[in-house]
Parts: C-alpha cells; structure tokens; sequence
C-alpha cells in the first residue's frame, strides 16, 4: 500500500496537509495505544512499509500488536528514542501521563501527533508540555470510526503548525484519505467535537425518520434506500447498514453542552439530540439482551420500528 495524497479540500477556511512522499523505511513511527483505534492505525503504518514501534499499558493489547507484526514494549521509555514521530491514539484520561513519558524521553527533533479526542484547553496544555521539552507537536483528531482506521480511510482534523504538519505529512497521509489542518493547536479537537455533534443530530433524525415511517406500515429497507437519494440524504445514512456500537455518543455531547455552557450558549437542539441518542443507544444495547449493541442502525430500526401501523393491527410504538 502507498501512501496516500489527501483529498481535495473546496473549503477556503481549511487547507490540506500536504507533503513529499518520502521513503516510509527512513522514519520509523511509533504508536501508543493499540485500541480499537490504535492497533489498526499501526498495522496500515507497518503495511506501507513504516517501522512501527508500539506500546500500551495492557498485555493483551500488546499481544495483538505482536500477533500482527508489530513492534511491541511494556516501557514506553525503552523505545521512544527510537522513532522520531509519535502518534498517541490513547483514551483521554491517559493522555497526560503520557505526554510526560514522551516529553522525558524524546528527542528535541522529535514530533508528537496526538489522535486522542480531548477537549480543546486540554489539547493546548499537552503541547505546550511537549514544547517546553524541546518536542515538536501537533493533533490529528481522528473522525470516521473504526471502520475507516481499518481501511486507513480516516478524515484527520490537523492542529498546529504547519511546518510540523508538513514532517509528518507522510504519515497522516497513511492512515488517513482527507487530511485537513483546521487551524493551532486545540483547532482539530475543536471541529471534531463540531462534527461528531453532526454525526448524532443526524444519527437521532434518520433514527425518528425510520420509527414514524415503520409506524405508517411503509417498508423500512425500502424508504432508507429512497431517502438516500433525496435532498435529506446524510453521512450517518449513507452507511446505515453498518455496524455501529456508538461508546463515544455520551461524552461527546457532553463536551458539546459544557463547551455551550462555558460560553453562555443556549443550545436546546443538541440537549434533545442528547435525550435521543440516550434512548436509542439504551433500547439497541437491550436489543438482543445486549448483543444488538454491535449491530448495524439498520438492523435495530428495522427489527424493532418496522411495519407498526394500525392498519396491520398492531399499534405503533
């Protein structure tokens, strides 16, 4: 696999990340966290030819990194010299210890990328740990899901400096398909917290759009399909059918009503979109004494919102 060129970007408040294609084999990439996130993000790096070191706090995460070829350690201070950039996909309450390991242990010539979701100030206080030490970094939010960070199809919202974005352009253009510097540091945790608040608006619309078509006795598979061509047509629409488990669904909205909050915003749109995905995401995860949390939207609306109309004699939910 080579490695990939961003997509164009028509947007004229944004620019990609852009950069020369250069020998994967020169800079050795290092990975923290091998989450759901981080394991497939290090096996695309190692695919296209980058060394990868790796390290996660849990052995069964390592084990699987090693399971794929993955240079693996217990000490992340052991093998931080040798990669001079690091990408950190760990959960944000574990970000600032490790930004102190890297920054105690890299080397000024050094560059972080941290793909963690965190709120903005949090981002903005990482780097400046890792600058105080001499270390370059920059932030690579990470949107799309799991299914794209195994594809190597993310969307990457990029902070900071743009001559740091360029060094690891190579990279980021490796794991990711559109690769877009929003602003400084702190810029990309921001719009992803403005995207994902998309993702769920339209999430909890397409959900109540299904419910009221089921409960008119239309078929389910069939309207999704025809609004899929319509001028409602949606992201979260367009891949419905795929699977679907939304961990991030609470703490993302929170961070946007505390975000709305601490600007004096009054935001009644969001809290009902909150109200929604807390429901939706209790009744699919009871689906199926719990199983159906995995499951596809499609398949949970369909099973159990589909063809509820009086006029079959049962009564609408």
């Amino acid at each position: 696999m080579g490695v990939r060129r961003p997509s164009p970007v028509t947007d004229p408040v944004t620019d990609p990340v852009s950069g020369p294609a250069a020998d994967p084999s020169a800079q050795p990439v290092g990975v923290v966290g091998l989450g759901e996130m981080g394991l497939p993000i290090a096996a695309n790096l190692a695919r296209a030819g980058f060394p990868v070191f790796a390290h996660d706090v849990d052995p069964l995460a390592r084990n699987r990194a090693f399971a794929r070829g993955i240079n693996v350690a217990a000490n992340l201070g052991e093998i931080a010299p040798r990669a001079p950039t690091w990408l950190v996909v760990t959960p944000s309450d574990a970000l600032s210890k490790v930004v102190e390991n890297l920054a105690a242990a890299l080397s000024p010539s050094a560059v972080v990328v941290v793909c963690s979701s965190v709120d903005p100030g949090v981002m903005v206080a990482a780097g400046r740990v890792l600058q105080a030490s001499g270390t370059d970094v920059c932030e690579a939010a990470l949107a799309r899901g799991v299914a794209a960070a195994r594809e190597g199809s993310l969307l990457l919202y990029c902070g900071g400096r743009a001559d740091v974005l360029e060094r690891v352009a190579p990279v980021l253009n490796t794991i990711g398909t559109d690769v877009v510097h929003v602003g400084p540091l702190g810029s990309g945790q921001a719009a992803k917290l403005l995207n994902n608040l998309l993702l769920w608006s339209n999430i909890a619309a397409v959900s109540e759009t299904l419910r009221l078509a089921g409960a008119m006795g239309l078929d389910i598979d069939a309207v999704t399909a025809a609004l899929a061509r319509g001028s409602g047509r949606s992201w979260a629409l367009d891949t419905w059918s795929r699977a679907r488990p939304m961990p991030d669904v609470e703490h993302d909205l929170t961070r946007v009503l505390r975000t709305a909050d601490e600007l004096s915003l009054e935001f009644p749109f969001a809290r009902a979109v909150q109200h929604v995905m807390t429901e939706v995401k209790a009744r699919k995860a009871a689906w199926l004494a719990g199983a159906g949390v995995d499951r596809s939207m499609a398949d949970f609306v369909r099973e159990n919102f589909g063809s509820r109309s009086p006029r079959d004699g049962r009564k609408p939910r």
